[in-house]
């Protein structure tokens, strides 16, 4: 009899100790194999461009519609050099540039061309969506430039727009 309480004893310990591993954030699995929140997105913040991606520039946009304009951004979309003054223009333009939110390196990509093109003489203002708002706006034509992997859409199809597909190495 007393052989059978320990052994229950012990049981119940181990079920509760064991029930408490799992249950309690974060969980000792997931310490274990890393399916934490914070590992994933420290897995995903390191993560680094692969494959080729898109420049659209809509050609109906306000300032977008010169051709040296266009020429001058997907230069800048290419070139991580530092402008000089001879590099500057003298404009006012202003679009949006739109990304992929769940595209941790093109975005952090994306933040930097936004910074090389401030630097050249343009105001951007980059804007996150999803990739279901991202098609929409590219589909009905609600967009200035935006960049997305090269299997995002198919840019053959859509009318009005210039574009650039980048290979991931010369975006480094």
């Amino acid at each position: 009899m007393k052989r059978k309480l320990i052994l229950l004893v012990v049981t119940i310990v181990f079920l509760v100790g064991f029930g408490v591993i799992l249950h309690s954030p974060p969980s000792m699995i997931d310490a274990v194999t890393g399916a934490t929140p914070k590992s994933k997105k420290a897995a995903q913040a390191s993560a680094q461009l692969e494959g080729s991606y898109v420049l659209g520039i809509n050609m109906m946009s306000d300032g977008l519609d010169n051709e040296n304009t266009r020429n001058k951004l997907k230069e800048l979309a290419l070139d991580d050099s530092e402008t000089n003054e001879t590099d500057l223009m003298k404009t006012d333009i202003s679009f949006r540039l739109y990304v992929s939110e769940t595209d941790y390196p093109l975005v952090s990509y994306a933040k930097k061309l936004c910074d090389r093109l401030k630097q050249a003489g343009f105001f951007v203002d980059l804007k996150e969506y999803s990739n279901t708002m991202m098609l929409s706006r590219v589909v009905s034509g609600k967009y200035d430039v935006f960049l997305a992997s090269d299997d995002f859409i198919d840019v053959t199809t859509l009318t009005q727009m210039d574009y650039m597909i980048m290979d991931s190495e010369e975006m480094r």
